[in-house]
């Protein structure tokens, strides 16, 4: 059997690498002594995958975590034994038995929400504006690493529209993010992209940036729970 848990990654380790949050989870589920199963053949790697790559220094409360089990157990059981072993910074925030054949668990993500808290006074009502009606957003990002050079991507393909709101001096940016087999695209490449087409000064470098969502979609575009 498969289980499938919906787990954080919150303020007190958003720098650790993706690497380090998956070693992580490793020594917690041994600790935890799960009946996870293990790969065969002479270097034997435990079988739990997460659904996408987090960056370093994002916050997020929609990480999930895939396991195979070698036996069966209750999910609350495993929730119990589990979170007695997780490190600060890390909860489980749901849980659920999926079916053994299912589909592997990173190519079912199709979206991600997001909110960013920035430290900017100005109002963005017609960046907001601009953005929201505009038909394509060409913009160059850096490549993927191991690759030189710039990559151009349409910002309008992943993020159909932004909605800001400002609280006490500060920006909040929310929106979603489209994610394919073919990649997604950063948080932080929105406010760049923002800052070179309406010639503004968001302040990248202290962007707070929270993913508070990861969902499945439907041939109709509807957003679904990553459990189901």
């Amino acid at each position: 059997m498969k289980l499938r848990m919906q787990i954080t990654k919150e303020h007190d380790i958003r720098f650790i690498s993706h690497l380090e949050y998956v070693r992580t989870l490793e020594r917690a589920i041994r600790r935890a002594q799960l009946p996870v199963s293990y790969s065969e053949g002479f270097n034997p790697h435990m079988k739990f995958s997460l659904a996408s790559a987090l960056g370093v220094g994002i916050v997020s409360y929609a990480e999930f975590l895939e396991m195979e089990l070698a036996e069966p157990m209750e999910p609350e059981n495993a929730v119990k034994k589990l979170s007695a072993n997780l490190p600060r910074g890390i909860r489980i925030l749901a849980a659920d038995a999926v079916a053994s054949g299912s589909t592997a668990l990173m190519s079912q993500a199709g979206g991600a929400s997001y909110r960013i808290t920035l430290p900017y006074e100005d109002d963005l009502n017609e960046v907001v504006a601009g953005f929201n009606a505009a038909k394509s957003l060409p913009f160059k990002k850096l490549a993927p690493q191991k690759k030189e050079g710039f990559k151009e991507i349409d910002v309008k393909f992943y993020i159909p529209c932004i909605k800001a709101v400002h609280q006490k001096g500060k920006t909040i940016l929310e929106f979603d993010c489209r994610i394919t087999h073919d990649g997604s695209m950063k948080a932080v490449d929105l406010l760049n992209a923002l800052n070179e087409y309406w010639h503004i000064n968001l302040p990248v470098a202290k962007a707070d940036i929270e993913r508070l969502a990861l969902y499945k979609t439907d041939e109709k575009g509807n957003k679904k729970n990553m459990l189901e």
